[in-house]
């Protein structure tokens, strides 16, 4: 057994032509509760990878929510060097 979280999917995508281009569709409704605010603007972090095999609608890749949090008292993250879920006027930087 193992002790990660499970992913939660938001949506799906398929690689475009010949570039290097990924074109997605996000369910808004999923990821709604993921929404953070920095510096008066709204943010979601999301994840896309390749899917193993093709599905039967032809998508290639998944979307998922990336909810890694660093261990803030991990001794290699020093203090203000480490990202963090913001809300206000913190700082210029995006937390992420």
């Amino acid at each position: 057994m193992s002790n990660e979280k499970k992913r939660e999917y938001v949506g799906k995508g398929v690689k475009a032509g010949q570039f290097d281009l990924i074109n997605i569709s996000v369910c808004i409704d999923n990821c709604e509760p993921h929404i953070f605010e920095y510096n008066g603007k709204r943010y979601i972090k999301l994840t896309v990878g390749g899917l193993r095999e093709t599905d039967q609608y032809g998508k290639t890749h998944s979307v998922w929510i990336n909810d890694y949090k660093p261990n803030e008292n991990n001794s290699n993250n020093s203090g203000n060097n480490a990202p963090k879920k913001v809300v206000g006027n913190a700082s210029n930087d995006l937390p992420f």
